[in-house]
């Protein structure tokens, strides 16, 4: 009986001792900046959370006549930077959210893009749906998380 006693108590010593470690572990903000509310990626542990992209990011304004491919494209150009900044790359993405702001018109768009970006072998969960986005141009914002 001490014996179960001991195994348990063991357990839950390793237990403590695992979630100290983990709390720890210092979490890594990339892309801080006093003009934005966010940082621009966050990397946890082996994690790494991206904030949403839209394709201003890459300093560019978006045009009403931009295509959504044209908008996809520059939008995994900064994740690409955005993932490299954080030690990683898009075959290491497990996870993307993608915003449209119209789902019938532009799936087909996004995707020939997308696809192009990840290939035949990396791709990761993904859901898309559509949404408002934050300026009438804008056609497209995407989310990923990938592991180091």
């Amino acid at each position: 009986m001490w014996q179960n006693a001991l195994a348990t108590a063991g357990w839950v010593l390793a237990a403590l001792l695992l979630a100290r470690l983990k709390r720890s572990q210092p979490l890594t903000r990339i892309g801080v900046s006093a003009k934005l509310p966010f940082a621009h990626a966050v990397v946890a542990g082996d994690v790494v959370y991206l904030s949403g992209v839209t394709a201003q990011a890459d300093g560019d304004p978006i045009r009403e006549s931009d295509s959504v491919e044209q908008q996809t494209r520059r939008v995994l150009r900064v994740i690409d930077e955005r993932l490299s900044r954080a030690g990683t790359d898009n075959s290491r993405v497990v996870q993307a959210q993608v915003w449209l702001k119209d789902i019938g018109r532009d799936f087909a768009g996004m995707n020939a893009a997308w696809n192009e970006w990840v290939g035949d072998d990396d791709k990761p969960t993904r859901a898309t749906v559509e949404a408002a986005l934050a300026k009438p141009a804008m056609l497209v914002e995407i989310q990923v998380t990938a592991v180091l």
